[in-house]
């Protein structure tokens, strides 16, 4: 009996601690915020956006609702009817996904999670403050491949970054001392 009361203790414990941890927690032992200061410092060691590997901190998940042209008809009544009903096309993007920035310009990055190489424009990465936060429409409406979905979630996601990358940016700092009159 002592041992079933031991096991059910363990169970429990086990339980609790996994429910603690989430999906979409940041390893932040890996991980930093990819910022506009760390853009900056690419941009003067010369290593382009192209080149970085990007990760987003939060699942994304993506939903809109599909039919088939050939699917909708017109009865005598003018009702419209679909004969095979709708389906719903849902695009997943897990927290840490790897993904590669498909073009930039000041202030947005966009970048492409599809490993099938079709993606060609990304989702969009506006900066906020000093960091880089998922572009969504009003009304958690979010475009994608010239398409817009409805976003399930996801909103208020960043771009991250490997912090092995810091170790490729060079960093000279100096405290000048100032400059008096006559020297």
């Amino acid at each position: 009996m002592n041992l079933i009361k031991k096991a059910f203790a363990g169970a429990f414990f086990l339980c609790t601690i996994s429910a603690c941890t989430t999906m979409n927690s940041v390893p932040l032992s890996n991980y930093t915020v990819f910022t506009e200061d760390l853009r900056r410092d690419l941009e003067a060691a010369s290593i382009p956006l192209e080149k970085v590997q990007f990760f987003n901190d939060k699942a994304i998940n993506i939903r809109r609702e599909v039919s088939d042209p050939n699917d909708i008809k017109v009865n005598p009544e003018g009702q419209i009817t679909m004969s095979n009903g709708k389906s719903i096309q849902t695009i997943n993007v897990l927290p840490f996904t790897p993904g590669v920035s498909l073009g930039s310009d000041s202030g947005s990055i966009s970048v492409s999670w599809d490993d099938t190489q079709q993606d060609t424009k990304g989702m969009k990465f506006n900066l906020s403050g000093q960091n880089y936060f998922l572009d969504v429409l009003p009304n958690n409406k979010f475009d994608y491949k010239e398409r817009t979905f409805d976003l399930q979630s996801g909103n208020g996601a960043r771009l991250f970054v490997k912090k092995d990358l810091l170790k490729q940016v060079k960093n000279s700092r100096e405290t000048l001392k100032g400059r008096k009159v006559g020297q």
